[in-house]
């Protein structure tokens, strides 16, 4: 059976059943048609962006809940569609100009207008194939010129009218989304705070792994502002986070809470069940801000925006407005293009010292109140791409960089070992960079006195896997390489200096320790032990719980595919299990830190597994089978 076509514009068919008169009037010329084309590409422009809006709506209610937009995309999708239709209508014009045809100028627009509005609409649903969606898109473009004749007079002033007023309506609906977020700011404070109070910074390092860190011994030399500045704090050598993903281990961060006691999963935000740090400041008199770069799963759509007056995600940038639209997004996917553009950066990404300069904007409106500032840096995820200083700061060599492996790349049982080394080696470059940035900024907050009123935390959601348990990137496994994360605290005269704790902590007790260092005696009460202890008092912490739920559309031989996955750390050993196929895992991490060797079967070990699945049963029990 032969695949089914559609017909363009410039068809002879399409000649034959609606006839066009000649040339238009030499009065009118092509300038004057010029006009008109414009005038439809606006309108058409508005509507297929509220379009593609709507479908990225139906997509959220009826497909999957978390679709990755921001806010303002019911005016900046169709900003950024008009953009594209006025450069689509331009090149019309300029192609009826040269071939001397002015008169197949409008059936050529129109149909071209209504192809991309409906792909649009369609590409937002990835169930879609993309050649369906193509054959769909001719067809109903086909089909709506067969129906619309070449417009006379009255026709033109409709459609100038419309896009003039359509171009109003955007316009008043982007001025309320800003004023929107302007009086959310100004509301959000609701406490008032004493003189002298000081600041609150996290900065969490996106896809960091401590072992990755030469703060950490490793033997590259990829952390060394960290190493520094964790001379003025506490290293804690054995940090965990609560999930080897973003979401849950954010949302940890901002609870206190385990990742099995949350809503947070892969496509469930994280709801109001628990309050937030950025809540219990907020009512205690801190301005409230959020820096976001990882714009999937750290943004306001998931949830983590709760408590924060200012919430930066998706900014208001020309590359963030773009991205509003699926037919940016499918553009900026087209490998020629990254070609010819020679960039193979995610459309829109955020890096480092576009979060630095926001937060130091925002902290420099006002000086009066303490801040709150949660800051989340994007540049050590994949694709891994800093600048050239340090993209080839430890390329191995004759070893091409690996920058942008793709997770389906775990479906190779054995890769070849230099696309490993490839990626390991932009991985570190990237980590070097952001290193770089993170002691830049905490420089500036020190020259300008700052620092010696705030209490800094650095921390890693989750790290990610080279390969080293056959598995690539994170949110996969339990083992080491994700969920063992840096972790340090600086805070002049509230932390001492020069502290490495190696008793086992989560990153799950950062509120309850920023509420104790400031002595708030009101609001809420975040669960865990405060990591004062462990500075303090030598006192190891509670037993460190992790867990990740199942994941489709990943290799088989990944943990993750055959269930839910819950992990024990108590001491050096850490225990896995996994709840779909029963699988167990136990490791000495003081003997075997890269968790090569599996202890679950070995006798004199029985006792260990049976106290620590006993743990897991009964602190962490699976959601859903």
């Amino acid at each position: 059976m032969s695949e089914p076509t559609f017909h363009s514009p410039f068809d002879e068919s399409l000649q034959t059943a609606h006839p066009v008169s000649a040339s238009p009037p030499l009065a009118r010329g092509i300038a004057s048609l010029l006009g008109d084309v414009l005038s439809l590409a606006v309108a058409g422009g508005i509507v297929a962006g509220v379009a593609d809006r709507l479908s990225l709506a139906v997509r959220a209610l009826w497909v999957e809940p978390i679709v990755f937009i921001g806010r303002h995309t019911w005016w900046t999708a169709p900003v950024a569609t008009v953009l594209l239709f006025l450069l689509v209508a331009a090149t019309l014009w300029l192609a009826a100009a040269v071939l001397r045809q002015p008169q197949r100028l409008w059936e050529a627009s129109l149909w071209t207008f209504v192809f991309l509005a409906t792909f649009g609409a369609l590409y937002t649903f990835p169930q879609i194939q993309r050649l369906a969606a193509l054959i769909l898109s001719g067809g109903v473009a086909t089909m709506v010129i067969r129906r619309w004749q070449q417009p006379g007079d009255t026709g033109r002033r409709r459609v100038r009218r419309c896009a003039l007023w359509l171009t109003v309506a955007t316009a008043l609906v982007a001025a309320l989304f800003i004023f929107r977020d302007a009086r959310r700011e100004a509301r959000s404070t609701t406490g008032t705070a004493a003189e002298g109070t000081p600041n609150v910074l996290l900065i969490v390092l996106d896809t960091v792994r401590a072992i990755s860190l030469s703060l950490y011994g490793y033997a590259r030399e990829t952390s060394p502002q960290l190493t520094a500045w964790g001379k003025q704090g506490v290293v804690f050598t054995h940090a965990y986070s609560t999930a080897p993903w973003t979401l849950p281990s954010h949302a940890s961060m901002m609870t206190g809470r385990w990742m099995h006691e949350m809503s947070a999963d892969w496509m469930v935000p994280l709801d109001s069940t628990y309050p937030t740090l950025a809540e219990a400041l907020a009512a205690a008199g801190y301005r409230t801000g959020g820096f976001v770069a990882n714009t999937d799963y750290a943004s306001a759509e998931v949830g983590l925006d709760r408590g924060f007056g200012h919430f930066e995600d998706y900014t208001l940038n020309a590359s963030q407005v773009l991205r509003s639209s699926s037919l940016w997004r499918a553009i900026a996917r087209i490998e020629p293009v990254r070609r010819v553009l020679g960039n193979y950066d995610n459309l829109g990404r955020r890096t480092a010292p576009d979060i630095s300069s926001a937060f130091r904007r925002w902290r420099s409106r006002d000086s009066s109140r303490p801040y709150f500032a949660f800051l989340n840096y994007y540049d050590a995820h994949r694709p891994y791409l800093p600048p050239e200083e340090y993209a080839t700061k430890f390329q191995t060599p004759g070893v091409p960089l690996n920058t942008r492996y793709r997770k389906e790349n775990g479906s190779v049982p054995n890769p070849p070992t230099a696309q490993i080394q490839g990626a390991i080696d932009a991985y570190d470059g990237a980590i070097a960079y952001l290193d770089e940035q993170i002691g830049e900024l905490l420089r500036d907050m020190e020259q300008r006195g700052e620092l010696r009123n705030t209490i800094v935390i650095i921390a890693a959601d989750h790290g990610e896997e080279f390969f080293e348990h056959l598995l690539w990137d994170h949110g996969n496994s339990l083992y080491a390489p994700s969920v063992h994360v840096p972790l340090l605290v600086l805070a002049p005269g509230r932390v001492p200096a020069g502290v490495r704790v190696s008793s086992p902590v989560s990153v799950r007790s950062i509120p309850v320790t920023v509420t104790e260092l400031l002595g708030l005696s009101s609001g809420p009460r975040f669960p865990g032990r405060s990591l004062r202890a462990a500075w303090s008092d030598s006192i190891v912490g509670d037993s460190i719980l992790l867990g990740v739920r199942q994941v489709q559309r990943q290799p088989e031989r990944y943990p993750v595919s055959g269930g839910n996955l819950g992990a024990v750390v108590a001491g050096s050993t850490q225990y896995i299990r996994n709840f779909g196929n029963g699988a167990e895992e136990l490791y000495d991490g003081a003997h075997d830190p890269m968790q090569r060797r599996n202890l679950a079967t070995r006798p004199e070990w029985r006792g260990t597994r049976d106290r620590l699945r006993s743990a897991v049963d009964s602190l962490f029990p699976p959601r859903r089978p």
